[in-house]
This record gives structure tokens, C-alpha cells and sequence, in this order.
């Protein structure tokens, strides 16, 4: 007995003893071809090195433990730097000299990112192809269990380290990313992430993505502050069809929280979608160039947007100082956007280049409900009680205060632009638009019946059917437009018009007359008035009529003859003196930018005008300038030939001739309205004409029509004071000896 109790206590000594070794761990290179050939087996392209492999038992498991501390492991002849390998084996295959794994434990130690990622292990992920990782490292631990079935149990767990990535072409790099990885079987988390998207933060605890069901969750933060560096333009377009070019002093807080639930499919499109996103700005600010530059600023806004399309968005902003709001409402993809704009704005401002007849300020609301931009309906308000509004055309205008406002629908039909339902009010005065069609370029090519109502001179009615333009009522008031009006250009109408015109009107007001029974037809080509036939009385029956015709030449022509001349010259500066007269013009049209005119008027007067009066006191004509303070200087005949070519003026002949007073001119008014122009004035013209009758001497002496033996010359120069120069030396030498002298000066 005692014999069995010590052979027991041998053995268990002994037992003792191998344990503990086994537990403290034996060195061996016994094993290393084994470990190798099945590391090599498992991991395609790879080869490992190793010197000596540390046995020791578990006694946990009590399984046999194989440790290899500092192996060199290359995949795709990249070095995996790694700490140790652990394997652990059954301990009874271990005893018949097999060695099948039960788990494995590899620790990394920290690896470069673009080492592991140009490994085929990486590469086979799909979702990783389009990512290029530039900088950074990656260190952890991973456990593989369950050899035994044929589903793995794969575990990691680690993290990244000072990275950068390159998500899409110019756009920001992902940098100084770090954050936590686990992975297990099927699952992998990204946990603590912290990192930079240019000069944004981006923050989240936690993004899960589950293998099996191929489902991604979790919050994802954007925050940092914008600035012109950033190319926002590139960035937006990605994913956005906004243009973001001409934007300058780009600045204020941008926020975007994203709360991920996506679900995608086996080549990695999304499947089901269930994410919202978060939208916040707070005293954003920008500079966008339009026509001109037009600065954005305090624009706060929060925007939700869920996948299946429902928004809810609203924002508040300043352009050029003036407060603006929006609010925007979509319930999914399927429904319309619900846009509501109002606030403040410019319109002379936001189109400089335009004639627009607002210059104040004008507050506006606009509700559309619009699904895409190709056709939408905008229902328009402008507010125009604080605005003076100048409608030349009718000699109207709408003084600040007055209460008024303008309402229209501005629908978009593939490329058409159609308003409908136009109306203009303030008190009794009226302007309503059935439609207008526009094109892309807002180019009218139709319009429907309109009415104007403004005050008691302007009652009219334009009809359009068929191409057939008919204006008919009771009053027109052209006071205004005729005396405002530039260098007599011909009447142009949008280049898409084109048809019949007949016009009707009892009243027509002109600058100190009217016209009575006005009737007109014609013919309108692509925004040409072709041919025109007009008639009218005055109110002492005195006629006016205006012919638009092709001459012998084939050029446009046009003829106007009116027994009063003032209402048709009012807008020439130094003819505003002139009283009485009968007028006659016919100029002729060679292109679009060249047009000869030949303006006469006969037996009118000229009275209080400063120009005149100031060469006639310079040249001590007083007797003479006696005459414009009572009923005038009377003038038998007045000429004017000149010619207009691309905005310019040149005067190619003018003259005037009376019993008082002659005169020659010549020069020209710049695109600029600048004045240059010289002439003569000569005294007692009725003697001037005689002796320009005296057969061979007579035009020697005297000169041509408006010149004389004595005179004056002058020079006119300026834009809106003019600077007026006489020659006294001329004053008192007679014209024929200055004419005589000139020639030899030549």
C-alpha cells in the first residue's frame, strides 16, 4: 500500500512537474514547418519566418499553447509587422504529432495603412476599391476560433491611427482620422471616430455595418467652419446640381448630422434607405457674382431631409442688407416641393442694364409647389406701396405711398415662360395681363388680350389673335415718352413678334397738342415694323400722317409730316424754345445701325433758349436777343441732315434761315451724349438773301443758306453743362474776308 501511495505521489510529482513546464512554456523549432505550411495554406501569396516557437499549456483549456513572438509575415510581398502568433491546439492531437489550430491570435503592431491596403486580403473588399489611402497606421488584435466547422469565427479588435484618405476626385482628403475597429464574424463598428474633411470636424460614436444582412447604421457629424479655400464648388457638384462658381468671402459655421440606416445590395447599391440628414447654418456669408456682385449674409437655416424624399427646410437671409426668407416642404420623392419665398429686394440693383421702373425698394412673397425645374407654376405678390414707380410710356407715375401692388403667375412649360393672370392696382388705376408667353432667352413670342386703365389718359385695350395685334380706346397719353425719348431710333418690337397691327384711339396726348381719331395699320416682321400707315387730326383740324415703306433702294423709309412741329421735337435740347411751325422728317434706314435723317420745319419761332441767348450776348447781338425774351426770333426755314451710326450723331448739314437771323451748324453728339458742335450765327438775314441774289458776287459775299457778310462764330462743347465759346475777332470781321482767309489757311 505504501508502495502505491508513493508510485502516486511519483506521478502526480511528475505531473506536477510537466505541467508546470508546460504551463511556463518550452522553446522548440520543432513545430516550425507545421505552423508554417498552415499559415502559407490558409493566406494565399504569403510566406512566414520565424526562429523558434515557445510551447506552453492553458490551464484554463488545457490546450496546448504556441506562441511566436516577432514573426515576419509578408502577403503580396508587403511585410505584416507583427508583435506575436499564438496558436492553440488539442493536446491530445499534439501527443500523435498533429497539430490542427482550435484558435489563433494574431497581435499587429502598428502597420502602415498602405501596406495592408495593396494586400489582395483588402483588396477583395468592394466597398474599399474606390478609397486610396494616403497616410497612416493601424495596429490590434485578431482571433480566429472554431477551425472545426466550416464557418470561421473571425475577431478584431484595433484601432486606426493619424490617417488620410481620398474619398472622391477634388474634393477635401479625410485626414488626421482616428478611430476604433471591431470586428466580429459578421459585424464591424467604428467606434470614437474623430477627423478632419478639409477644414471640417467629423465626429461619431458609433457606425456599425452587419456582413450578412449588408446593413449600415449609425450617426456621423460635420462641423467646422466654411471659407474660400475650401472649393465648394467641386464639392457640391458631386453630389448636387448647384453651381457654386463667381462665389467669394465664403465664410460661417456649416453643420450636417447624419443618422445612417441603409441597407445595400450584393454590388453594394442601395437597396433600402431609411437615413435622415440633418442641415444647419449659422451666419454663413458670400459673395455670388450675377450681372454684378451681390452679397449674402446672416443666412441661418435647418433643413431635414429623410431618404424617401420628405423635406422640411426653412433659412433666413440678407442679400445686400435687405431680409429674405424661405421655407421649403416635400412629403417624398413622388410629391412637389412647397417653396415659399418673401422679403426684400432691388430690381434695378439686381438687372443694372435694364430700364426697370422701379427704383426703390420692393417687398415680394412667391408660393410655388414646383416637382422639377422644367415645369413649375410660382404664384407672384410685390408689394409697391414704398416704391415710385415711372411708366413713361402712359406718362404715369405712382407716388411713394400710395398703396399698390402688383400679382401674377409665372408658369414654366417645357421652354416657355407663360404669365398669366397679371394685375397692376393702386386705388382706381389698372393694368391686367391675360398672358404672355416668353421664350427661354424671355423673349415674348405672344400675349393675350391686355387692358390699361390709368387715370383718365390712358383707357386702352390690346387684343392679339392669329397674329393679328389690334389697340383700340379711348385715350393714350405719349407726353412723357416723346420728350424723353433718345435719338429717334425706329421702333423695334421683341424679334419673335410678328404679324398684323391695327391701332384705334379717339385721344392721343403729345407734348402741347393733341391728335384725335388716330388710326394706324401695318406690318410686323420677327420685331420689324415692315410697312405702317398712320392718319390723325389735330384738335383745329390741322393734319399729322406717318408712312413706314420700302424705297427704291429697298431700303426702310420713313415719312412724317405734321402741320405742328413741337410735339415731334420736344426731345431735341436746343429746339425746346420752338413755338408754331410745320414739320416734315424722312430719314432712311441702311442697317441696323446706320440711318440717315432729314428733319425740315418752316415758319416757327424760337424763344427762351439759354444757349442761343448766351452766343448772342457774347457777340453783342443785343437787339437781336432782345427778340427770344417776347414772342421769339422767327425763322422762314430750318434744315437737318445727319447721321446715326452705332449710337453717334454726326451732323452732315444744318442750317436756318429768318428776316432776324441766320445760322450754320455742324458736329456731333458721342454715344455719350457728349456735345461738340461749331456753327456761325449771322445778323439782318432778309439783306443777307438779297445780296445772295446778286447774280455771280451774291454767294461770294454771303455764303451759304444761314450764313451772311457779318456774323459770329461759336463753339458748343459738354454733356449736361454746356461750355459755349465765341470768336470776337470774327465778330467784327466780315464773313467773306474769314471765308476768303480760311482758304489759304487750308
Amino acid at each position: 500500500m505504501k508502495l502505491i501511495l508513493k508510485i502516486l505521489s511519483g506521478l502526480i510529482f511528475f505531473s506536477f512537474l510537466i505541467l508546470s513546464l508546460l504551463s511556463y512554456g518550452i522553446t522548440t523549432d520543432k513545430f516550425n514547418s507545421k505552423i508554417k505550411g498552415e499559415i502559407e495554406k490558409k493566406i494565399k501569396n504569403s510566406k512566414t519566418y520565424f526562429e523558434k516557437a515557445s510551447l506552453s499549456l492553458d490551464l484554463l483549456s488545457l490546450d496546448l499553447k504556441i506562441k511566436i513572438k516577432n514573426p515576419i509575415v509578408e502577403i503580396d510581398n508587403q511585410n505584416i509587422n507583427l508583435k506575436n502568433l499564438i496558436i492553440y491546439t488539442n493536446l491530445n492531437s499534439a501527443f500523435k504529432n498533429e497539430y490542427p489550430p482550435k484558435k489563433v491570435e494574431i497581435n499587429l503592431r502598428d502597420n502602415k495603412l498602405i501596406k495592408l491596403t495593396n494586400t489582395s486580403l483588402v483588396q477583395k473588399i468592394a466597398i474599399l476599391k474606390n478609397i486610396k489611402v494616403l497616410e497612416g497606421s493601424m495596429n490590434g488584435k485578431i482571433t480566429i476560433k472554431d477551425f472545426q466547422t466550416k464557418n470561421l469565427s473571425v475577431n478584431f479588435n484595433g484601432e486606426l491611427k493619424n490617417s488620410s484618405i481620398d474619398i472622391y476626385e477634388n474634393t477635401p482628403f479625410i485626414k488626421n482620422l482616428n478611430l476604433k475597429i471591431q470586428f466580429d464574424n459578421n459585424k464591424i463598428s467604428f467606434q470614437e471616430v474623430i477627423g478632419l474633411f478639409g477644414s471640417f470636424a467629423i465626429n461619431s460614436d458609433n457606425i456599425s455595418y452587419d456582413l450578412s444582412s449588408k446593413s449600415l447604421v449609425g450617426k456621423l457629424n460635420l462641423n467646422g467652419n466654411l471659407n474660400d479655400a475650401m472649393n465648394l464648388n467641386n464639392l457640391v457638384a458631386k453630389f448636387l446640381d448647384f453651381d457654386l462658381s463667381n462665389v467669394s468671402n465664403l465664410s460661417g459655421n456649416f453643420n450636417i448630422l447624419t443618422d445612417l440606416n441603409v441597407k445595400l445590395d450584393e454590388k453594394f447599391n442601395i437597396k433600402n434607405n431609411q437615413s435622415e440628414i440633418e442641415v444647419k447654418t449659422n451666419k454663413v456669408s458670400f459673395v455670388k457674382i450675377f450681372e454684378k456682385k451681390r452679397k449674402f449674409s446672416e443666412l441661418n437655416s435647418f433643413f431635414k431631409i429623410k431618404a424617401n424624399g420628405n423635406l422640411d427646410g426653412r433659412a433666413s437671409f440678407k442679400v445686400d442688407s435687405r431680409n429674405n426668407e424661405l421655407k421649403v416642404l416635400r412629403n417624398n420623392f413622388n410629391s412637389d416641393y412647397e417653396i415659399s419665398l418673401s422679403g426684400s429686394t432691388n430690381f434695378k440693383e439686381i438687372f443694372p442694364k435694364s430700364n426697370f421702373v422701379i427704383e426703390e425698394d420692393i417687398d415680394y412673397s412667391l408660393q410655388t409647389k414646383i416637382k422639377n425645374f422644367d415645369t413649375f407654376v410660382i404664384k407672384t405678390s410685390f408689394d409697391l406701396t414704398n416704391s415710385q414707380i415711372d411708366l413713361s410710356l402712359f406718362n404715369f407715375v405712382k407716388n411713394k405711398g400710395v398703396s399698390s401692388k402688383v400679382t401674377f403667375n409665372l408658369e414654366k412649360r417645357r421652354k416657355n415662360f407663360n404669365i398669366k393672370n397679371l394685375v397692376f392696382k393702386s386705388n382706381k388705376n389698372i393694368i391686367s395681363v391675360n398672358q404672355i408667353i416668353f421664350n427661354e432667352d424671355f423673349k415674348i413670342k405672344s400675349l393675350d388680350k391686355i387692358n390699361i386703365n390709368l387715370g383718365d389718359k390712358n383707357n386702352l385695350q390690346i387684343d392679339a389673335k392669329k397674329n393679328q395685334y389690334i389697340i383700340k380706346g379711348s385715350s393714350l397719353d405719349l407726353t412723357k415718352i416723346l420728350t424723353k425719348r433718345g435719338r429717334n431710333k425706329d421702333v423695334a418690337f421683341d424679334p419673335l413678334i410678328s404679324g398684323k397691327i391695327k391701332v384705334d384711339l379717339k385721344n392721343v396726348l403729345l407734348p402741347s397738342a393733341n391728335l384725335i381719331n388716330y388710326k394706324m395699320s401695318g406690318n410686323i416682321r420677327k420685331g420689324e415694323i415692315i410697312n405702317l400707315n398712320s392718319f390723325a387730326n389735330f384738335e383745329d383740324l390741322t393734319t399729322f400722317s406717318h408712312e413706314v415703306k420700302k424705297n427704291d433702294s429697298g431700303n426702310k423709309q420713313l415719312i412724317l409730316r405734321s402741320d405742328k412741329a413741337k410735339p415731334f421735337v420736344s426731345n431735341y435740347e436746343f429746339l425746346k424754345g420752338l413755338e408754331q411751325g410745320n414739320l416734315e422728317i424722312n430719314r432712311e434706314t441702311f442697317s441696323k445701325d446706320l440711318s440717315i435723317t432729314e428733319i425740315k420745319i418752316e415758319n416757327f419761332y424760337l424763344k427762351e433758349l439759354p444757349v442761343l441767348t448766351k452766343i448772342l450776348s457774347l457777340a453783342s447781338f443785343t437787339g437781336i436777343g432782345d427778340l427770344l425774351s417776347g414772342k421769339g426770333i422767327f425763322f422762314k426755314e430750318a434744315y437737318l441732315k445727319y447721321e446715326l451710326l452705332d449710337g453717334e450723331m454726326k451732323i452732315i448739314e444744318c442750317y436756318g434761315t429768318g428776316p432776324s437771323l441766320g445760322f450754320l451748324l455742324e458736329g456731333r453728339i458721342g454715344k455719350d451724349d457728349f456735345v461738340s458742335l461749331k456753327g456761325n450765327l449771322a445778323p439782318a438775314n432778309t439783306i443777307n438773301n438779297i445780296v445772295r441774289g446778286i447774280p455771280l458776287v451774291g454767294k461770294i459775299l454771303t455764303g451759304q443758306k444761314g450764313d451772311g457778310i457779318f456774323g459770329a462764330s461759336f463753339k458748343i462743347k459738354g454733356k449736361d453743362d454746356f461750355e459755349t465759346e465765341v470768336n470776337p475777332i470774327k465778330t467784327i470781321t466780315p464773313r467773306f474776308i474769314q471765308r476768303f482767309l480760311s482758304v489759304f489757311k487750308k
